[in-house]
């Protein structure tokens, strides 16, 4: 299997990897901008959170490290552990389970809380190994095993437990982030959205970056761009109308920002995904 640390990991912000690695192994990681679960499968990982607290997480138990956290982590012996690393805004396809657990009015604290592994989630993670271990490569395949992941966490653990281990995505900036993912799309551009939503402009732009650690302008922008290749690879619809439905002021103008937001031209993601579906 290909090593690779937590650090080049998290910069990559590949959703899953599993990392063997050897006693006494140390790395210091920054704010991050997204959610980090840490599976525990051999060994036990010891957590400094912003340079205060130790914790340590054991064999077979799993911790949700909090997004506006830094931390530095050291191995005890040697140790496997898988990482799911995903945005935050990726947790919104589960809103429904997650304003449950808000509505429910459970007390949430910010104390470091991990959970034992159960054995279906340990089964599921060895599952999961294996297809990385045999190479398989697809962002879609890896984002359904992360929903997937949420599934078995709502079925197989009590609510207090989920609303412990899940604090960082019930915070209290989970409404906003939930209404700027439900009504971008109804705006053209940051000016419209903070006005719908109420606030100045700089306002707006300063809540938004402390919720989703980017500026809204590049935040829309990739939304945007995300739902673009979707368009493209579905293949219903033309370039030219893809470019029509996102107003686009000329195909020209559509090109160059599926470039700079895709890294290559509508033409040749096209093709690129007509090869892959032969």
């Amino acid at each position: 299997m290909e090593k690779e640390s937590i650090g080049e990991t998290l910069k990559h912000q590949k959703i899953w990897k599993s990392l063997f690695l050897p006693k006494g192994y140390w790395v210091k990681s920054e704010l991050l901008p997204n959610v980090v679960i840490f599976f525990v499968k051999i060994g036990n990982l010891r957590f400094s959170i912003n340079g205060v607290e130790t914790h340590t997480v054991f064999s077979q138990e799993m911790v949700m490290v909090q997004v506006d956290d830094s931390y530095e982590i050291i191995t005890g012996e040697q140790t496997h552990i898988i990482i799911c690393h995903v945005p935050m805004e990726a947790w919104y396809n589960e809103q429904k389970w997650i304003e449950k657990l808000i509505s429910d009015d459970s007390n949430i604290s910010d104390r470091f809380f991990e959970l034992p592994i159960k054995k279906t989630i340990l089964n599921f993670l060895s599952l999961l190994d294996l297809y990385l271990k045999e190479g398989i490569y697809s962002p879609d395949f890896f984002e359904l095993k992360r929903q997937e992941l949420f599934f078995l966490l709502f079925h197989y653990y009590s609510q207090d437990d989920l609303v412990q281990f899940l604090q960082c995505i019930l915070s209290k900036d989970i409404q906003f982030k939930n209404w700027v993912v439900s009504n971008y799309l109804h705006t053209k551009n940051v000016q419209e959205l903070a006005k719908l939503a109420n606030y100045s402009t700089s306002g707006f732009i300063k809540k938004f970056q402390k919720c989703f650690n980017d500026s809204p302008y590049k935040w829309m922008q990739k939304q945007k761009a995300k739902q673009i290749l979707a368009e493209i690879k579905q293949g219903i619809k033309s370039l030219q109308e893809i470019a029509n439905e996102y107003k686009f002021s000329s195909y020209q103008h559509f090109s160059v920002f599926c470039k700079t937001q895709l890294g290559a031209s509508p033409t040749v993601i096209l093709e690129k995904n007509k090869i892959i579906n032969r």
